[in-house]
């Protein structure tokens, strides 16, 4: 694990690299390596996990030709070398990176799809004068990169992308309505103007652009893999990722997700599995139902509490790292905590998404309703008998991206300019871009539902949760690897219908009954609670005071928002999630502001 970076151009010096360096250390403060030649410098951060002594970055072939700097892990890179090696491969190191760069030289692009992990890999073709910026399937891991006239630079972070004296940076407008209508920013775009994510599943090429690599199996509604094909996968995906040089532990909530994972790796780990769980002083907190699984196989299990003034105290940091304005960053607290006891941490990150976990929330709710709709006829005529929400997504039911956006967004085309100081024409221009790209996924013969959920997988997923947990578990030097990502799980259950994995408003069926026998009864019975803080509880606390304070003071907020529209919002916020949610988020730019754009970022970064 680690945090890469570089340039291609006439900044490409080991100054300019040592400069970016510096601003990702936490991701890799074990060694620190570089490469320079005409035009080209890459660097790498190293968090020493595999091959301790022996896999210092950059990774070269035998001839020096390919060079690579990369973040993350392949677990299957011990079969990938024996293949390498019977075609006549040389390797120098026990490290994966070097399958890399020997898989490169033998398949070319051919290899990234045979890559099973989490990455983002940077990779110098000498010959062909090529830089290949690749990314895993999924986006578990990050990587960012800006073009400019005579440079290219990218970096795991975008904040090492600003250490380039060319960037300028400013507000992607765009991608701000994004975040307040969805709470995160989907696709390639970023918050900061001119900076780009290289998408999940593809790879940009300095002389082609970009180019997808990994195309997701199609959707088989005959499709139903047995019970022992699916724990296999999922007890072999575990046992792949315990693979390491330094101590492994594993989040524990005690639901299905993470218990299936401790149960696996207390199974196939070396020694006494560490297990750590969080709580937010709240009824529902889940620190027994944890305790009562570590208890059953038997490991050593830490839980903490955290409190409304901690994430307070701390949040301008959260944003920091995370790099964008977000709620969820609350995992700060236990990556910091198990970062104190283990290098690498299991996570049930995706388990949700793959297994369908959300039958109860909102959300699958309003799909649901969506979807009856759609199926009545006249059903858009009773939008001039309904109001707000109801009637944004009755008046679109025949739309179904605009219905999709319109069930999951607390904004999207009810007025959603009147949020925003932009003219009106431009807010519109923003929902017409967003609602053309997420209508992606909306063209295919699938159920509504089906749509959606296909549309979270691939956009929420890596965008949101996968984004703020790399950021959370780096900022504390801990690697957090997610086996229900792996990519034989994807290949078996991406196919599969989501009716399959719901029945009778509970959802996950086929991994329940696939782990029946492993788990305690409790794990299988107990309600679905999500690991998420009550928002509304949190918005009365000391934490709402200060966002009530600083939305009226806030001159990025004044530059960007309607500042009367939201204070009309405060005095009944407290009743509605959405509310809240708009003006947190709100707040949270301010404080990204403040970090990105009023160059303070420098007084946190160092």
């Amino acid at each position: 694990m680690c945090g890469i970076g570089g340039c291609l151009g006439e900044q490409a010096t080991p100054d300019q690299m040592k400069k970016m360096s510096v601003l990702i250390k936490h991701r890799g403060p074990d060694d620190y390596g570089e490469f320079t030649d005409k035009e080209i410098a890459l660097f790498n951060n190293r968090l020493s996990i595999i091959d301790i002594e022996g896999g210092r970055q950059p990774i070269f072939n035998e001839d020096g030709n390919v060079v690579v700097v990369y973040n993350g892990e392949i677990y299957n890179f011990p079969e990938l070398r024996q293949e390498l090696e019977k075609k006549g491969h040389h390797f120098k190191t026990r490290t994966d990176t070097e399958v890399i760069a020997h898989g490169y030289e033998e398949y070319g692009t051919s290899i990234f799809p045979k890559l099973n992990g989490m990455f983002a890999i940077a990779l110098w073709d000498r010959k062909q004068k090529r830089l290949l910026l690749v990314r895993d399937r999924v986006g578990i891991k990050p990587l960012y990169y800006s073009k400019m006239k005579d440079n290219l630079v990218f970096c795991s972070e975008m904040k090492g992308i600003l250490a380039h004296h060319e960037i300028s940076p400013s507000v992607n407008k765009y991608a701000l309505y994004c975040l307040i209508s969805l709470n995160y920013i989907p696709f390639e775009h970023t918050l900061l103007k001119d900076v780009l994510k290289v998408p999940p599943g593809h790879y940009f090429d300095s002389l082609n652009g970009v180019t997808r690599y990994w195309t997701p199996p199609a959707l088989d509604e005959a499709h139903s893999p047995n019970m022992e094909t699916i724990r296999r996968a999922v007890e072999e995906s575990v046992k792949r990722q315990l693979i390491s040089d330094v101590p492994v532990g594993s989040f524990l909530s005690g639901g299905l997700d993470t218990s299936t994972i401790v149960a696996f790796a207390s199974k196939h780990y070396q020694g006494k599995l560490k297990t750590f769980c969080m709580g937010f002083g709240h009824e529902d907190d889940e620190l027994e139902d944890a305790k009562l699984v570590a208890e059953h196989f038997g490991t050593d299990h830490y839980s903490m509490t955290i409190t409304d003034k901690a994430a307070l105290d701390l949040y301008p940091k959260m944003i920091w790292h995370s790099e964008q304005p977000k709620l969820n960053t609350y995992s700060w607290f236990v990556n910091e905590f198990a970062s104190k006891h283990v290098k690498v941490c299991l996570s049930g990150l995706g388990g949700d998404e793959l297994f369908f976990g959300y039958p109860t929330s909102s959300r699958f709710t309003g799909f649901k309703r969506a979807q009856q709709l759609m199926n009545l006829p006249g059903s858009s005529l009773l939008a001039v008998f309904a109001s707000g929400r109801r009637r944004q997504i009755l008046s679109n039911i025949r739309k179904r991206s605009d219905t999709y956006l319109s069930i999951v967004s607390p904004v999207y085309g009810r007025n959603d300019h009147q949020y925003f100081s932009s003219p009106k024409e431009e807010v519109e221009a923003y929902r017409g871009n967003l609602t053309g790209k997420v209508n992606q996924f909306f063209q295919s013969e699938a159920s509504f539902v089906q749509q959606a959920y296909n549309a979270e997988f691939f956009t929420k997923l890596p965008d949101d949760f996968l984004s703020v947990e790399d950021a959370m578990s780096m900022a504390q030097s801990l690697e957090n690897r997610v086996p229900l990502l792996d990519n034989d799980l994807l290949d078996t259950m991406l196919p599969v219908p989501y009716a399959s994995n719901y029945s009778g408003g509970v959802g996950k069926v086929l991994l329940r009954q696939a782990v029946k026998d492993v788990l305690p009864r409790r794990c299988l019975e107990k309600p679905k609670q999500g690991f998420s803080l009550n928002i509304v509880e949190w918005w009365k606390t000391e934490l709402g005071e200060e966002i009530r304070r600083i939305i009226p003071e806030s001159k990025a907020v004044k530059k960007f928002f309607s500042v009367e529209k939201l204070k009309q919002m405060i005095p009944q916020a407290h009743e509605s999630y959405g509310q809240v949610s708009i003006l947190w988020h709100v707040y949270a730019f301010h404080i990204w502001h403040d970090l990105f754009i009023d160059k303070e970022q420098h007084r946190l970064g160092n």
